[in-house]
């Protein structure tokens, strides 16, 4: 599994933070953040020769400002209308910091993907106003470079250097997990055998997930049998609330799934993943932990979790 850091999962002020730690290792300790606030455009300043920016053999001397742009859209592009509205949005207060002796160098972080049509365009808009010397967009790759060579900044925030893809908060999944056990443990429910239930193909839907044969047989005997008690339990008239918990946990972790999916070899590491972040550090699911990768086999025998199409 590659290294990655959940750029998308941060808060704007976790990623505001991350751009001031990576700006004191290329700019150096100079580095003044702002607090949250109307910030007129900059979220950091730096005046000086930077350390190592744009780079260790030539670096710029003059008054640099900061400004961090964070979208929580894993799929956001610096290409997109969204993020050429922002840039223009800056384009007054950048005038303003020149004017005002602020500015000579522009620097703007983002967690999205960059195309080199986006950065030409971002230099070009930025460049025209009068007075700002050099400009650079630092988007997602360039990030991750940082962080890859540099792995004290993403530590230093508290996140350990082994963190995983993505965050994901089980607390939906939690409240369907316990009222099943409850239901389960009860055992007055009418719950149908599993015979009857039905599913899409699954041979060409795991040739399209990358998930073993080993594996495949390892849910089909442990946990096919019981698909039919979480199915008659969702589609209970009473429980209509936590059908839609489920859904909503089942759909948020579909896109963080799709999103990260890269990350992985086969899904075999995707669904052992999902297990083990979910029961981590989660007592509520004590005594309940194997109704978790139940839960997660259905998901994806349902198609809930999981590509059941071949991408065009």
């Amino acid at each position: 599994m590659k290294r990655s850091y959940p750029l998308h999962d941060l808060a704007d002020d976790e990623f505001e933070d991350l751009t001031c730690r990576i700006c004191h290792h290329t700019l150096g300790t100079g580095t003044i953040s702002f607090t949250a606030g109307k910030d007129g455009g900059r979220d950091a300043r730096f005046t000086g020769t930077a350390q190592a920016f744009p780079s260790t053999a030539s670096p710029a001397t003059g008054k640099f400002i900061i400004q961090a742009k964070h979208t929580s859209n894993p799929s956001a592009s610096c290409s997109h209308a969204e993020f050429t509205r922002i840039v223009n949005e800056e384009v007054p207060k950048i005038t303003t910091l020149v004017a005002n002796g602020e500015l000579e160098y522009y620097l703007l972080f983002t967690n999205r993907r960059l195309t080199p049509p986006a950065e030409n365009q971002f230099k070009t808009t930025v460049l025209a106003i009068k007075g700002v010397k050099d400009t650079w967009l630092i988007a997602t790759d360039n990030i991750r470079r940082y962080l890859d060579e540099t792995p004290q900044i993403w530590t230093s925030m508290g996140f350990p250097r082994n963190e995983a893809p993505f965050r994901f908060q089980p607390g939906d999944l939690n409240n369907v997990i316990t009222a099943f056990h409850a239901v389960v443990q009860d055992g007055t429910s009418p719950f149908h055998s599993a015979q009857n239930f039905t599913f899409v193909d699954k041979k060409t839907k795991n040739i399209i997930n990358r998930l073993t044969d080993e594996y495949y047989e390892y849910m089909k005997r442990e946990s096919l049998p019981h698909f039919n008690r979480i199915k008659t339990f969702l589609e209970g008239p009473r429980n209509t609330d936590i059908k839609n918990l489920y859904h909503d946990a089942a759909d948020e972790l579909k896109q963080k799934i799709i999103t990260y999916r890269k990350e992985f070899t086969t899904f075999d590491e995707v669904l052992t993943y999902v297990y083990d972040l979910i029961i981590k550090n989660n007592p509520e699911l004590q005594g309940k932990k194997q109704l978790v990768r139940l839960f997660l086999h259905y998901m994806y025998f349902d198609c809930d979790i999981g590509d059941h199409a071949q991408a065009n």
